[in-house]
């Protein structure tokens, strides 16, 4: 999903715009002149260059010199050692491209190349970002003669809330690989409606459309499949309306299979649920009061209605007196 998700999102021109705004250029965004940013074709880059898979190139005019952009997606559980040296044979390659297919001309200098790695793996990135600390030192004396080159890294998951820029493509695609509960589906999409609002921009759209739904999908229920919708806007309703239903199905299937195991087990279940989907909205000092308020319900009504107000509360706080407030209710005679 992944591969062919991010293959189509960064074939927008949008994409890589926001892409190098808010996480590669930052102040130098501005000397980048984005109405001349292209996709090269085959024409410029060779098959052997773009046989990975979702990898792509393009190019832009910095102060009125072509530089050109390498993106190489990485999505894999851990860091690629050697990408480093990936990133060299890359630029070498599409060096030898410009040169065979004459978009340099003899005497020219080469253009500018700037390697981007997208990765999304749930541990660091590790790996050295520079081709010289892959080579062995063998004094001052051979050091000029190695070869040099640094990649720019976007590791997703690891990125700081404060580096996430509002009202860009990319901060919403950061966001989406890090969603732990479906309530936090809704405020992307709310965030896509108002950065997507161009009606030329409609193809971008679907691309986030399907990749929503299909994030949707994974994190809801048994049988949880959402109805056909055509535009964010309709898969915002569909999805403020069926999260909220989410966690008492969720609380049904638990109680279900606690009978087989005993009641008090699956309400257990249930509670480490709860606490678990209360950590993923509002951190872990919030899920530990969670914790206590729920040991006080013993009834799966109760907790479906504790399930509730996870989805419903807008504050660690107000969450918390919420479930105060209905355990004091369920112990009441």
């Amino acid at each position: 999903m992944h591969d062919e998700t991010y293959k189509k999102l960064f074939a927008f021109p949008r994409m890589v715009e926001d892409l190098l705004r808010g996480f590669v250029a930052g102040s130098r965004a501005d000397d980048l002149d984005f109405s001349t940013l292209r996709k090269l074709s085959a024409e410029y880059v060779s098959d052997e260059l773009l046989k990975r898979h979702g990898d792509a190139v393009w190019r832009v005019r910095l102060r009125g010199r072509w530089l050109y952009l390498v993106v190489l997606l990485e999505f894999q559980s851990r860091d690629e050692p050697r990408m480093a040296l990936r990133i060299l044979t890359y630029t070498g390659l599409l060096y030898e491209e410009m040169v065979r297919n004459r978009t340099v001309k003899a005497g020219e200098p080469l253009p500018a190349v700037l390697p981007v790695v997208l990765y999304n793996g749930a541990r660091p990135w590790r790996a050295a970002p520079e081709m010289r600390e892959l080579i062995v030192a063998l004094g001052p004396e051979l050091a000029p003669y190695q070869p040099a080159q640094r990649y720019h890294l976007v590791d997703e998951r690891h990125l700081a809330e404060d580096d996430l820029p509002s009202g860009n493509l990319m901060t919403s695609v950061v966001q989406l690989e890090r969603i732990g509960a479906a309530a936090d589906l809704v405020r992307v999409v709310e965030a896509l409606q108002a950065t997507l609002s161009d009606p030329r921009e409609t193809a971008l759209r679907r691309v986030f459309l399907d990749w929503v739904r299909q994030l949707a999908e994974r994190l809801a229920p048994s049988g949880g499949e959402l109805p056909p919708t055509q535009t964010l806007e309709e898969l915002k309703m569909t999805l403020v309306e069926r999260v909220a239903e989410w966690p008492k199905q969720w609380l049904r299937e638990g109680v279900e299979q606690g009978v087989k195991q005993g009641i008090e087990q699956g309400l257990a279940h249930e509670r480490a649920l709860l606490r678990r989907q209360a950590a993923l909205r509002f951190g872990a000092e919030t899920a530990s009061r969670v914790s206590r308020a729920v040991e006080r319900i013993a009834d799966p009504e109760g907790l479906a209605a504790a399930g509730d107000w996870i989805v419903r509360a807008d504050t660690g706080d107000e969450l918390v007196a919420r479930l105060t407030q209905l355990a004091e209710v369920r112990d009441a005679p």
